[in-house]
């Protein structure tokens, strides 16, 4: 199972093009770590907006985006145009018949968490065993010596932000079961306005702990690289 962010599209649009992200930051640094004439993946391009500041800087990059709502791809689509390659497809099962040379989560599908001292992975894959597959599957989608980058980000909990239009936006989270070296996590969306609920949602989100995700990344293929541009990306290789 992935979320699809079913209901709140629009919304969850307006809050991330509400600086929620420095996307010009982001794609930079992203830049820096992959180098020019790249083949780039993204995972999770959602509405397009890293791709989007990423070809401003490369105009002439061969970008492909998959995401698994269609709803995130037409708001891409439309920001974008033919400018990359955006396809709807989960990453557990993709078979896009090219390598690589580096993929991009931005958080689309695993974001990688700072507590205190430790990291935690967070993934929009429910299931732990197509956890797995994803990881597996990018892999063989990323030439040897290819690169995956995952950001990072403090867990920024229950907050609440003002949007343009008056609208009102808020997070919560409720912790789930523990599983040892995972856990689950639901994080509810609401948007209101003039106290009225205009869209909301609720996504399960798997946390795999140090332990728990170090062998998966191990077992896809992939050996840790390092944390690049300090608060931004871990950057894992392909073996």
């Amino acid at each position: 199972m992935v979320n699809q962010y079913t209901g709140i599209v629009e919304y969850y649009d307006l809050l991330m093009t509400s600086g929620y992200y420095d996307y010009s930051g982001l794609a930079d640094k992203v830049h820096s770590v992959v180098g020019k004439d790249r083949l780039i993946l993204e995972l999770g391009v959602g509405t397009g907006l890293l791709a989007e500041k990423y070809i401003e800087m490369e105009p002439n990059c061969d970008f492909t985006g998959i995401d698994f709502s269609p709803a995130m791809l037409k708001i891409a689509k439309k920001r974008l145009g033919n400018r990359i390659k955006l396809i709807e497809v989960d990453a557990v099962i993709m078979d896009l018949n090219t390598e690589f040379d580096a993929a991009i989560s931005n958080g689309g599908v695993w974001l990688f968490i700072q507590l205190g001292e430790q990291l935690e992975l967070s993934s929009h894959i429910t299931d732990i065993e197509a956890n797995r597959k994803g990881l597996e599957n990018v892999s063989r989608h990323l030439r040897k010596g290819g690169l995956l980058l995952i950001s990072k980000q403090k867990l920024l909990g229950n907050y609440e932000k003002y949007l343009p239009g008056g609208i009102v936006y808020s997070q919560f989270f409720e912790e789930g079961e523990d599983m040892g070296n995972y856990h689950t996590r639901q994080k509810n969306y609401i948007f209101k306005k003039d106290g009225e609920i205009l869209a909301q949602d609720q996504l399960t989100i798997t946390v795999f702990k140090p332990e728990g995700y170090r062998q998966l990344f191990s077992e896809a293929g992939f050996e840790l690289q390092g944390t690049y541009n300090s608060d931004h990306f871990i950057v894992y290789k392909k073996r």
